[in-house]
């Protein structure tokens, strides 16, 4: 939908400029996402949209030119390739810094809208994300305004994996640059885990080679990770002793040495906690045939 008349392109924004407004059904909004509305405009120098709360989330993309962002305590300028989200449920107010300011934009909802949020967004720390793939980012914004009048299952099915894939190419994008910026390099510590499980490591170990300090190790590991280095640890070392269990004949005291925990006990306890049963009974459960009622034995 191309410019028509009303008073939202009273605007500041060029004859060129693209508004596409969608109605979502009871389906889509059970859905983990969907669109309300999208678009793509050159504004001018004065444009400005200031409000005090709106039913969405909004994802602003700049493609040229300049802009800026206020939402809560926060005062940003938006540049090219900068992607930024915010809570549009807070007050918020942006606008053109440049004589144009070219920009695609997308207001959402959806079940898991809050939950990206806060994973991109600790604390509500909004800031812009430099897009690493622009291009296709660009193209999937542009797409979700085509398919956004399809309003049949497979549109909103449709619609809703786009926005997934827009909203986590910006997630990816800002946890890529927090863990490879210099002395974040969050994967050689994941790399020292997978080699040395069976040891017994500490938070110093995996550090060595980073010239961090503890606490910004462990803050910037849950950052990236969602967990913290030692729920990391076990997580991947019962992950390990499932493989042992599932193929091989070995012991559960030789798997729990194997894996790394301090003793038998340690490691019965800590399977227990994260998968509800204990280590022989997980086994028993992957090695017994098993008998459907009316079927042969499988």
């Amino acid at each position: 939908m191309k410019k028509p008349g009303g008073k939202k392109f009273d605007e500041k924004i060029s004859d060129n400029s693209v508004w596409i407004t969608a109605t979502p059904t009871s389906l889509a909004k059970a859905l983990p996402f969907y669109i309300i509305e999208t678009g793509r405009f050159t504004a001018q120098k004065d444009y400005i949209v200031e409000r005090e709360t709106h039913d969405s989330f909004l994802l602003l993309y700049t493609v040229n030119g300049r802009g800026f962002l206020q939402t809560g305590e926060t005062e940003l300028t938006l540049g090219g390739n900068d992607a930024v989200i915010i809570d549009c449920h807070l007050p918020h107010r942006y606008g053109s810094i440049t004589d144009e300011w070219e920009f695609l934009w997308l207001h959402f909802g959806g079940i898991c809208a809050d939950t990206m949020f806060d994973i991109i967004y600790p604390s509500n720390a909004v800031c812009a994300v430099q897009i690493n793939d622009p291009f296709g980012f660009e193209r999937r914004m542009t797409g979700l305004g085509e398919k956004a009048e399809n309003n049949n299952i497979t549109g909103h099915t449709d619609i809703s994996l786009d926005i997934h894939s827009v909203i986590n190419t910006v997630c990816s994008s800002a946890l890529e640059r927090i863990s490879e910026s210099p002395g974040n390099d969050i994967r050689l510590s994941i790399d020292f885990i997978k080699n040395n499980y069976s040891e017994q490591i500490t938070i110093d170990d995996m550090i060595r080679d980073m010239p961090v300090s503890k606490y910004h190790f462990i803050r910037l590991f849950r950052r990236v990770m969602g967990n913290t280095p030692y729920r990391y640890l076990t997580n991947y070392r019962i992950n390990m002793s499932k493989t042992l269990l599932r193929s091989t004949d070995k012991s559960v005291a030789e798997i729990a040495e194997m894996c790394g925990f301090l003793d038998t006990s340690n490691f019965i306890a800590h399977f227990k906690r994260h998968t509800g049963q204990k280590p022989l009974a997980y086994r028993r459960d992957f090695m017994q045939p098993k008998v459907y009622p009316g079927t042969d034995n499988i």
